[in-house]
């Protein structure tokens, strides 16, 4: 790898002049960082759209090859922004180049996938990060912080509320209807409840014991760009109580849709306190949370973030904030040998979660429903 003087050549798979989150997040979540980071290229599905996104972007090379890409001498880490059905082909040319490799979650399409991903990265001994960017968000970051340093004492309970979003709510665009489709990997549970359950046992700690209920509460959705409706087979309800490692009773709980007040709400009791932590979106990964607190007689009351958990100059309502803070761990972990970023390694301990949630369900999925 280069020197830590020397910023890191950044090859993008999927990046679209449509836009998209490899643009909104991504992108200007390198860009934000020319110290660390310059983007030598891209690839995009087809030749036209590789052109019309190096035009766009101001990128110097473009390919609808994304092995041509990566074979690139001035590639040292590759990140892919794509549809999770092609994410372990697409990583699987980073591996065979020996090229560190960014991908984002969900890892792969189930937790078999997932497991041979980072089996491959180990065997080849290459740096895999994933998209876990919740972590490294500076509000959540501090929340750990909180709970570590024992703000709240011993944790006895913890609850959450969120609300998936669209389009897990009755009504989808037609190119979004692949999240409605159990198989595709990339769900309402997968997404906004999966980055939300690896922030939550980041926080607080494994589950011990669990029980769970899926269902499929929209299962006819409106297509509000087109004509018809499509059948919907991912959950878009999902309840998972039980007990973690340490002791705590927990309950979680998404639902399809927005919520008609906040989106997303967290309570975590201690013996000594208590936090709450809310946002208008239950996607978590985004990091947009205003947390609360109290201890023993105080009053609850608004916890500001310490300016040391903000390090970079990224806007903290967008959406590039979290993912330019888990890039800011990348690049200090391949420049130290440091172990600070989301790993593959992170993502299949949440996809085993996942997975466990899933056999353990109570699900009324079965089409004769």
């Amino acid at each position: 790898m280069p020197a830590t003087s020397t910023p890191l050549g950044v090859g993008i798979v999927g990046l679209s002049a449509k836009g998209g989150w490899a643009a909104t997040s991504h992108l200007e979540a390198l860009r934000a960082m020319p110290d660390r980071f310059v983007i030598k290229g891209l690839s995009a599905s087809t030749p036209d759209s590789a052109r019309a996104a190096r035009e766009a972007y101001g990128i110097g090379f473009a390919t609808a090859d994304p092995a041509e890409l990566v074979a690139r001498a001035e590639v040292d880490l590759v990140v892919v922004t794509v549809k999770v059905p092609h994410h372990a082909e697409l990583v699987a040319h980073a591996l065979g180049r020996g090229k560190a490799v960014y991908c984002e979650w969900p890892l792969g399409k189930g937790v078999d996938e997932a497991c041979a991903m980072s089996a491959g990265a180990q065997a080849r001994g290459v740096s895999a990060f994933a998209g876990l960017q919740g972590r490294s968000a500076p509000a959540l970051r501090y929340l750990r912080d909180l709970i570590r340093q024992g703000y709240v004492g011993e944790v006895i309970s913890s609850n959450v509320i969120g609300s998936g979003g669209f389009p897990w709510g009755g009504a989808s665009m037609a190119n979004m209807a692949y999240v409605l489709d159990y198989t595709t990997g990339a769900t309402m549970l997968s997404i906004p409840f999966g980055h939300m359950i690896d922030v939550f046992t980041w926080v607080l700690g494994d589950f011990s014991r669990l029980h769970a209920s899926l269902a499929t509460g929209h299962r006819s959705v409106e297509l509000i760009d087109g004509d018809g409706t499509v059948e919907a087979t991912a959950p878009d309800q999902v309840v998972v109580g039980g007990t973690l490692d340490g002791g705590a009773i927990v309950a979680l709980q998404y639902r399809g849709g927005d919520a008609p007040t906040c989106g997303f709400r967290w309570e975590i009791n201690g013996r000594g306190g208590d936090l709450i932590v809310e946002g208008d979106s239950g996607h978590l990964q985004y990091g947009h949370v205003r947390i609360q607190g109290r201890r023993g007689g105080e009053p609850l009351g608004p916890l500001s973030v310490p300016a040391e958990f903000r390090l970079v100059g990224t806007d903290p309502s967008g959406y590039s904030d979290a993912v330019a803070h888990a890039y800011r761990a990348v690049h200090e972990d391949l420049a130290t040998g440091s172990s600070t970023a989301p790993t593959f390694a992170d993502a299949v301990q949440t996809h085993r979660l996942l997975d466990r949630i899933e056999r353990a369900a109570d699900w009324n999925r079965r089409s004769s429903q």
